[in-house]
């Protein structure tokens, strides 16, 4: 995921502020269709950590599902869905965002 996304000279989406996040829930839940849709936000190294792939930082915004992060599983990455953030396996099948500065 990460690599194509460097391959546009990006990364995967980082959430910044509730706005952002709340942009990125109207074009995964309306535009483009299904998901999960995984942004660069991590707790691979540090479980309940959650930082960013790009600059290894501390997530900026974390606006959960209910009930998330669950950690079903060995979930460390995180997908953005119609409801807030969720936790997912890394592996799963899906789609992703990249942001390009």
């Amino acid at each position: 995921m990460n690599g194509r996304c460097k391959e546009l000279r990006g990364y995967l989406v980082q959430i910044d502020d509730k706005g952002e996040h709340e942009f990125l829930q109207f074009i995964t839940n309306y535009i483009t269709g299904r998901g999960p849709f995984f942004t660069g936000i991590t707790d691979e190294k540090s479980e309940g950590r959650f930082y960013t792939y790009n600059d290894k930082k501390p997530a900026k915004y974390l606006d959960w599902r209910w009930f998330q992060p669950d950690n079903w599983w060995n979930e460390d990455c995180v997908e953005i869905g119609y409801h807030g953030l969720n936790d997912l396996k890394c592996g799963t099948r899906g789609k992703y965002i990249c942001e390009v500065p």
